[in-house]
Parts: C-alpha cells; sequence; structure tokens
C-alpha cells in the first residue's frame, strides 16, 4: 500500500502513557498511521477539522465531557469516519448507548494488541465489533434481519465452514467475512461460536441430516 493510502487515525484519550501504547501498537501495521492523539473533547473537534481522518479511536471518560457525546457529533460532522469506542466501561446499557450514538466498534481496555488490530480492520471494513469480554446481557438490543450478504454467509456457517472457509467459497476477504460474521452475532443476539452455528443449522437445516438439501440463494 501507497503513503496515500495510509489509514490515518485519531486517539481521543487523556492518560498520555495509553495513547503512546495504542500508538505504538497500531504503527507495527504499516497501512496505519496515528496523525492526532487528542487529550479532550475540544481538542478533539479542532483537530478533526483540520487533519483527514479514516477513523477515530475515543475513550468515554474525558476531561471535559462524555465521549459518547463526541461520538454524536462526528456522526453528524464526519459521518464517513468510523468510531472505535475503547474503554473500561463494560455495562451494556453504555455499549448500546454508544452504538445508537453511531460508534461501530466497542473494545475493552486491557484488550491484547491482536484484538486492538482485529478490532480496526473490522470496523475499517465496515463492520461492528463488539468486545468478546463484554457481559452477556440481553439488554443490549439485536437489529432483526440479515442483509443479503449476511444470510449467504450464515448459510455456509450451517455448513461448518470456518471463515477462512466461507472466505474462499464466496471470493472474498477474511476481515470481511469476519466483519459480517461479528454482525450477524450483533443482529441475532448471539456470543460465541456454538450458538452461531445452532443458530445458522436452526436456519438453514443440519448437512448431517440424510434429508438435507443445499441452498444457495
Amino acid at each position: 500500500m501507497s503513503n496515500k493510502e495510509l489509514v490515518h487515525i485519531m486517539i481521543v484519550d487523556d492518560h498520555p502513557m495509553l495513547v503512546q501504547g495504542l500508538s505504538d501498537g497500531l504503527s507495527t501495521v504499516p497501512d496505519f498511521n496515528v496523525v492526532a492523539a487528542a487529550n479532550t473533547l475540544a481538542e478533539a473537534r479542532e483537530l478533526a477539522q483540520s487533519t483527514t481522518l479514516h477513523l477515530a479511536i475515543i475513550d468515554l471518560f474525558l476531561p471535559d465531557g462524555n465521549g459518547i457525546n463526541l461520538a454524536m457529533e462526528f456522526g453528524t460532522s464526519y459521518p464517513d469516519v468510523p468510531l472505535l469506542i475503547y474503554t473500561s466501561n463494560n455495562d451494556p446499557r453504555v455499549v448500546t448507548e454508544a452504538r445508537n450514538a453511531g460508534a461501530r466498534g466497542y473494545l475493552l481496555k486491557g484488550a491484547d494488541l491482536q484484538r486492538l488490530i482485529l478490532a480496526v480492520e473490522v470496523v475499517l471494513a465496515g463492520g461492528i465489533y463488539l468486545d468478546r469480554d463484554l457481559p452477556k446481557s440481553k439488554r443490549i438490543e439485536p437489529a432483526p434481519k440479515l442483509t443479503p450478504t449476511e444470510d449467504k454467509v450464515m448459510r455456509r456457517f450451517a455448513r461448518w465452514m470456518t471463515n477462512k472457509e466461507v472466505s474462499k467459497d464466496l471470493n472474498i476477504k477474511l476481515v470481511t467475512v469476519r466483519c459480517h460474521r461479528t454482525n450477524i452475532m450483533w443482529k441475532l443476539g448471539l456470543y460465541n461460536t456454538p450458538q452461531l452455528y445452532r443458530e445458522a443449522i436452526k436456519r438453514y437445516g443440519n448437512p448431517d441430516d440424510p434429508n438435507y438439501i443445499w441452498v444457495d440463494l
């Protein structure tokens, strides 16, 4: 990827060591470039006006307000910039508030580098990333219906395909499959792989059943 295609990232957090840690971690990915760091909502607003951004990573607790408010503002002013909430707050009600504010990802502080990079990739790909360590609660309301592409992916999970196998079968990138998988799990209120496969088989049939007929719409 050329320099013109670098992903410009802004971090909004008032803890310098954490910001440095995030910057160092993200810099291990050649395409990621942290171009701005803001300690407050006011700084974030100012930097967003003067910097080309492709992603914003936002903490919830800031000296001059709540990161959810900033997410709402950015969603209106910069609708093409995906937002990833990065916080220690694991309250499902707050997760829902962040989602409703337009955030596409919710990652808990303390997550390892691999999970951070995955969250960023999923959000950049247009998906929704929900930290696997969040409490399992029905208070996070799922959306009701799968898109046609999500339906195709789900049908392949019903055939016990892995992410890599779905990627090959549909000729789409692995990160795109992960994106669809995350969206599906969010929408259907699923929290782990066994639940995902059980729901897929419930919807589309069990390939181990002798009467099973494969239908790909």
